[in-house]
């Protein structure tokens, strides 16, 4: 006869699992407020860079078409609206008939839905940037803030000179209407 070998168990014990999950409790409580400012922080690059690039390629197509180009909150389907706000998405097309408002005949460069909680305004009296064939954008120099969920210091801001030019700029006195 065979003599029985003692069972040996395989396990966690009770102290084992609670120091892990003290631990893990531990790194979730840090992590997760920094993961979230990382997110707030790329949803406001990404919504920059969209609207930059928008606006560059809108000059570009300027240039290169040898024709005025309009960038405008607003969408396909409705136009340009008269607005400031731009946080509802906008568009940009080849103005071939000047008259600021995009037609069917008229080529659309771009199109930008709304963007998820991001504030965007341009300057008052700036509701679209014109840009022409030798790629200025005349009238004022304009200026858009983009707000976000962090708040006035974590917004950000474009500015465009008359000479078409589009840089960041630090946001400053900013509008806490537009940036609560």
């Amino acid at each position: 006869m065979k003599s029985r070998e003692p069972q040996s168990w395989k396990g966690f014990t009770i102290l084992e699992l609670m120091i892990t999950l003290s631990i893990t409790a531990v790194l979730l409580t840090l992590g997760i407020p920094a993961f979230h400012e990382y997110s707030l922080e790329q949803n406001m690059n990404a919504a920059v860079s969209s609207l930059q690039n928008d606006l560059l390629y809108g000059r570009s197509q300027a240039i290169y078409q040898d024709t005025q180009v309009i960038a405008c909150p607003g969408s396909p389907s409705n136009g340009c609206t008269d607005s400031t706000d731009w946080s509802a998405g906008w568009v940009v097309f080849s103005d071939a008939n000047t008259d600021r408002q995009h037609q069917d005949d008229e080529a659309l460069l771009r199109h930008t839905q709304a963007l998820q909680h991001i504030l965007v305004h341009s300057s008052v009296g700036r509701t679209n940037i014109r840009f022409y064939p030798n790629g200025s954008a005349p009238g004022s120099n304009a200026s858009f803030s983009l707000c976000g969920l962090g708040g006035p210091e974590k917004a950000r801001k474009l500015v465009i000179s008359n000479l078409g030019r589009i840089r960041r700029d630090e946001p400053e006195n900013l509008d806490p209407i537009h940036c609560p």
